[in-house]
């Protein structure tokens, strides 16, 4: 429903309101209670009602507790209410601003002018959608500590996306948005199995994930998923029986294809219409289908159109191309990586030297994992963080136990084998 004239205050925020009925336009949503002219108790409301009984209000429930909501405004895109919302909040903060020098245009004029023009620029860089401002005297993250303990006190205690890493799952803290993972190792190590457990994780704890292989076609990496996958729900399925086609439980197997109908894990291995998989691509796939984490396995097969440039700037330029398309969709990016022949015992996790153009991914990375096998014992692996976001770790180092062909992907804590 547009309308020729301005519509008012009172019928936007009445549409943002109705409106704000999922966690997405919840997120996409970056103001608070006291930046509405009419309606912020009923905003406040929303998220309250949102905190006790973990869902969102009707639209009865609202006109019953705000009646001076106005309910023509039930029927308004979400999309174009925010864009009137957003150019209200700024109409009356740049009022607000050439008011409060009226007194002193009497007095002052020329004063007044540049105190309306200071006004006016600070207006303009608070609602500046590409920055934050740091100190604008606002409580606001007060509110974001209380979501956060909030979040903490809910469920297992997690924030963010669980990690295949339960020691880091007990600090309380997954996968945050914005985050950069990179994960490294010799072939056949085990990255692709990795970055397959990572993305099994997210999607088993509700997180809709997004799986992008440069390295694998689609089939191959899916039957990797119905093995992890199907194991944190319960089944027991050999991969090898999958791909081979050997005997099994072909009833269970049905029945867990039947039961995945969530459309929570979304699988890519090429762009139509594309030779290999570029930045822009991912980008692009990321604005479409809104994942909440993306897995890039086999991340230096990625295409650029740097080519005139020299190899380690087009690798420098993807790194931290990841790192800023995480930051700017706000979602954590999981990408893995080879480790070249200077890394040749396969019984030690290779350092960032031992990675093409290692250094720059380490710098662009919040977590740096290397991988290695264990020596004689072939069903596990040696994980070394070799860089995490928040200073060190209780241990840098973790072992796991790495049943892949039945999807036995899980954290050691009772194994240790000493190293020269």
């Amino acid at each position: 429903m547009n309308r020729l004239a301005s519509p008012s205050y009172e019928f936007i925020e009445s549409a943002i309101i109705f409106g704000l009925n999922d966690a997405d336009k919840l997120k996409e949503f970056n103001y608070h209670s006291n930046d509405f002219a009419k309606h912020g108790d009923a905003f406040k409301f929303v998220g309250d009602y949102l905190d006790k009984y973990s869902n969102f209000p009707t639209e009865e429930v609202l006109i019953e507790n705000f009646p001076t909501l106005d309910p023509t405004a039930k029927s308004q895109t979400f999309s174009y209410a925010l864009d009137m919302f957003k150019s209200q909040v700024l109409q009356r903060a740049v009022v607000k601003t050439v008011q409060q020098q009226r007194e002193l245009v009497k007095e002052n004029p020329k004063q007044a002018i540049a105190n309306i023009m200071s006004g006016l620029s600070d207006v303009d860089l608070v609602y500046d959608e590409d920055i934050k401002t740091y100190d604008q005297g606002t409580t606001e993250r007060v509110q974001e500590w209380e979501e956060r303990k909030t979040r903490r006190k809910m469920g297992d205690g997690l924030m963010g996306i669980p990690t295949s890493f339960k020691f880091i799952n007990q600090n309380g803290i997954g996968w945050q948005p914005g985050e950069l993972i990179a994960a490294f190792a010799r072939p056949t190590v085990g990255k692709t199995w990795l970055c397959v457990h990572a993305a099994a994780t997210a999607v088993h704890n509700g997180f809709k994930t997004l799986l992008i292989s440069t390295e694998m076609p689609n089939p191959q990496i899916v039957m990797r998923l119905d093995v992890a996958l199907a194991k944190m729900k319960g089944y027991n399925f050999s991969h090898r029986a999958i791909r081979h086609g050997d005997e099994m439980d072909i009833e269970s197997y049905i029945k867990f294809l039947k039961e995945s109908n969530k459309q929570s894990l979304l699988v890519c291995d090429g762009i139509a219409g594309q030779t290999g998989i570029s930045l822009e691509s991912i980008a692009g796939l990321i604005r479409k289908h809104n994942p909440k984490f993306v897995v890039i396995d086999g991340v230096y097969l990625l295409t650029t159109k740097d080519t005139d440039k020299a190899a380690w700037e087009q690798s420098h330029g993807i790194f931290y191309g990841l790192k800023n398309l995480a930051i700017s969709t706000n979602t954590p990016i999981m990408v893995s990586t080879q480790a070249n022949r200077d890394a040749s015992n396969e019984f030690l996790p290779p350092s960032a030297a031992q990675v093409a153009f290692g250094d720059a991914l380490i710098r662009a990375a919040d977590v740096a994992v290397a991988m290695a096998k264990v020596e004689d014992y072939n069903d596990k692996r040696l994980i070394q963080f070799a860089k995490y976001r928040d200073g060190e770790l209780a241990h840098d180092r973790i072992y796991m136990q790495w049943g892949v062909d039945n999807g036995t992907i899980h954290e050691l804590s009772d194994f240790e084998v000493e190293y020269e």
